[in-house]
């Protein structure tokens, strides 16, 4: 045999072994592959609302993760874990399009009532980066999937640096390349920006000017970004509209009407996130907190929820506004433009998850049908922020799943009834969930039955009529600003020898409100509890009163409660020069008063010098 012919005998020899090698691999069970496939699951004969229309009976199988046939003649395979849809509608899991996440657990509650993807519009940068290697690695397989523009862009002092973030801000046009890149290089999935002077709530901040957003637009499509703007008047809408913004974070907030407003946004094939809870919240006429008591979300509820959903702005819009924004809603539906259906969680009136069930509902009370509504809440938003494989049941799609019982695509409370929640085809344990707010609860009331401060029980804190600035009950008043914050604002008080209703005393507060720090605020701090900041059962009054007069600016009342997490409750109020006499009930708080930790008067709005005197601070 030729030493040619025998080369090419081994290369064939060599070339067989390696063929039998690889499917005896084939044939050998891979340890890590069986680890990750997860049982399919099939959905017999239920109802299926796909994202974009109804399928009034079939079945659906999920496999590894993923949907994997849709139809009557679906194959259930042995070991297929089989679910019975008799009465029952399977959905694309929830898209909350309007939220601010502050934690994973924001997150994790979200997908308990079943949105398992949301659309951040403002966060900590290194808190979106590190739920976003959560995602990227696997382990966030029970919260919600997340995207988000990270930092929003506003101008120093604008809305968004009130919030106790570090926030870069952006003054002229020329800068706005590189501050998008510096986003986009951060991490964000789109651009958000600030397009707001206050005037909507009858106050004034800086915002951008035209130039300087239409430049920060021009930018963020120069990299291929989505632009959202937060704009507050309906002038201000058509303005960024016209600027070439993709979509809008809100309708507008005041109490104005445009016929050509949702041709123009047609036109320029933008979006809406309508966010009717915030607006309906904004206006006074809030409704959310019948959600507390819906027999099918108040037990998923924790203490904090309930007490979001019974707060307040401590603003209020012009209460024509909501109807006015019901108005531009059936605009743009006539005109065919796409609307998403968003919360703007966890602003007062609203909370992460729940309210979306509540947003739907509105969305159906001002003009869309229940399908469009599910529309606006499932495909149409993972169409628009490119949520690749979400908001559809259709193959090769993830298995982000809600399954509810009876038909939502007729009655949209419907979505409230749920049965089960999927996430990547991974179950979600709703009971766990439960036993967890179950505790929780749990703490509340044992806190709720803390005795009151000693010497609390006439009300009476301080009527500043002694040698020493002192408070009949707690730790007493202290001085409070954003310092903690890094902001710059200052205050002092001192005892004033005249008072209100004739008085010997009162506490004169004077100080400097300094514009361009995070967050804003100077003033003093009563503590009830033994130790400053430590939380007191209050619950026996029913609300805070004092005397005040200043010199005919806004003032912040801001109440500490555990219940409120690390977010104070607050209402504002104007002193003028004559003594007035000012009650806050703790219900518009939304508080009940059982674990206060601190009550705050003073400036937190505007910027400057101040002086406001207060006397005869009570508890009634």
């Amino acid at each position: 045999m030729s030493k040619m012919k025998k080369r090419i005998r081994r290369v064939r020899l060599w070339t067989i072994f390696a063929l039998i090698v690889f499917l005896v691999f084939l044939a050998i069970p891979s340890k890590i592959t069986s680890q990750d496939v997860s049982p399919a699951i099939v959905f017999k004969n239920v109802r299926v609302f796909d994202g974009e229309s109804i399928i009034p009976r079939t079945s659906v199988l999920v496999q590894n993760g993923k949907i994997n046939a849709v139809g009557q003649e679906v194959a259930i395979q042995d070991e297929a874990e089989v679910i019975d849809g008799k009465s029952l509608t399977l959905l694309p899991g929830l898209i909350d399009a309007h939220v601010h996440i502050q934690s994973v657990q924001n997150l994790r509650q979200s997908l308990a009532f079943g949105v398992t993807s949301v659309v951040d519009m403002f966060m900590n940068v290194k808190t979106m980066a590190s739920i976003k290697k959560m995602q990227s690695s696997g382990r966030a397989k029970d919260m919600a999937y997340l995207i988000s523009p990270g930092t929003l862009i506003t101008a120093p002092g604008g809305h968004g640096t009130q919030y106790g973030l570090p926030i870069p801000t952006i003054t002229k046009p020329e800068e706005a390349q590189e501050f998008v890149d510096a986003r986009i290089a951060e991490g964000s999935d789109f651009i958000k920006i600030i397009y707001d002077d206050g005037s909507a709530y009858s106050s004034s901040r800086r915002t951008l000017d035209l130039a300087t957003l239409s430049a920060v637009i021009e930018s963020a499509h120069n990299r291929g970004k989505l632009v959202i703007v937060h704009a507050a008047t309906l002038k201000n809408c058509m303005d960024v509209i016209e600027a070439g913004a993709d979509g809008l974070a809100h309708l507008f907030f005041n109490n104005a009407y445009d016929p050509y407003f949702g041709r123009l946004v047609a036109k320029k094939k933008a979006f809406v996130i309508p966010t009717m809870s915030v607006l309906k919240s904004t206006n006074g006429i809030s409704d959310a907190s019948i959600l507390a008591v819906d027999p099918h979300l108040s037990p998923y509820l924790a203490p904090e929820d309930m007490v979001r959903l019974k707060q307040s702005f401590p603003f209020e819009t012009d209460r024509a506004a909501y109807e006015a924004a019901e108005k531009a809603l059936r605009q743009l539906k006539a005109e065919a433009v796409p609307i998403l259906a968003g919360t703007d969680a966890p602003n007062p009136g609203t909370t992460y998850g729940a309210s979306l069930h509540n947003e739907l509902q509105l969305l159906v009370k001002a003009g869309l049908s229940p399908l469009e509504a599910l529309q606006s809440a499932t495909s149409i938003p993972a169409a628009k922020f490119s949520l690749t494989g979400r908001g559809r049941i259709k193959p090769g799609y993830l298995a982000d799943l809600l399954l509810v019982k009876g038909d939502p695509t007729s009655e949209i409370k419907a979505t409230r009834n749920i049965v089960d929640v999927w996430k990547e085809g991974q179950k979600l344990d709703r009971k766990k969930y439960l036993n967890r707010i179950v505790k929780q609860k749990e703490r509340v009331e044992r806190q709720k039955k803390a005795l009151p401060p000693e010497n609390s029980e006439s009300g009476w804190v301080s009527d500043f009529e002694s040698e020493k600035i002192a408070a009949n009950f707690g730790a007493g008043w202290s001085i409070s600003t954003d310092a903690m914050m890094g902001g710059k604002s200052k205050a002092k008080y001192q005892l004033a020898t005249e008072g209100a209703q004739g008085s010997k005393g009162s506490l004169l507060i004077t100080g400097n409100i300094v514009m361009g720090s995070s967050v804003r605020w100077a003033g003093v701090m009563f503590s009830p509890g033994t130790r400053v900041m430590g939380p007191a059962n209050l619950s026996s009054k029913r609300a805070i009163s004092f005397w005040a007069k200043g010199e005919g600016r806004t003032y912040t009342i801001m109440i500490f409660a555990q219940i409120l997490g690390f977010i104070p409750s607050s209402q504002t109020f104007v002193a003028g020069p004559e003594w007035k006499e000012y009650e806050f009930t703790f219900e518009k708080f939304g508080i009940e008063g059982f674990d206060i930790m601190g009550i705050f008067i003073g400036a937190s709005l505007g910027e400057g010098e101040f002086a406001l005197q207060i006397d005869n601070v009570r508890l009634k």
